[in-house]
């Protein structure tokens, strides 16, 4: 069996300024790069439609970086992280059991959504009684507050009369 296993040794302060270098050139020449012309383009696009704003590089950089991940993720020969599978690789008893478990899960959320709604209209019932019960109290201080009135009116009219 031949051994595939290749090993990179770092050797000092000069192995690791490579290693930054070899970095930054692909950094360089992969993204930034390739950002400098999105925002170009982009930049001219604006300067002859007078009608979008112009960008930076940076956001040349982002532009670039969602064309790419949008081509990997939906066009392409092959989609690399986009994966249908048929559900031919399944049999029968493997189908009923995974519809079972879907079925179980279904049950075990519309548990779990009645118990919720449920709560919510109990604590949405807690502030209506608060409110009835505050309401009481209102009306019945202003009852009194009515009834305080009215007998403080009728002394008042029965001192005026015993002056006439």
């Amino acid at each position: 069996m031949k051994n595939r296993l290749n090993v990179v040794q770092i050797n000092g302060i000069k192995g690791i300024i490579f290693l930054a270098c070899a970095a930054i050139c692909l950094v360089a020449g992969f993204i930034v790069f390739p950002g400098f012309i999105m925002k170009s383009g982009w930049n001219l696009l604006s300067s002859v439609t007078g009608s979008i704003p112009s960008i930076g590089i940076i956001q040349g950089t982002l532009l670039w970086g969602i064309i790419i991940v949008g081509f990997y993720t939906f066009g392409g020969r092959k989609s690399l992280f986009v994966e249908f599978k048929s559900a031919d690789d399944l049999s029968g008893a493997e189908l009923d059991q995974v519809m079972q478990k879907i079925r179980a899960d279904r049950k075990r959320d519309l548990i779990k959504r009645s118990l919720i709604k449920s709560r919510k209209i109990e604590n949405n019932s807690q502030p209506s009684e608060d409110m009835i019960n505050s309401w009481k109290a209102f009306q019945e201080s202003m009852s009194t507050n009515v009834n305080e009135k009215s007998k403080s009116a009728s002394e008042e009219d029965s001192h005026v009369d015993n002056k006439i």
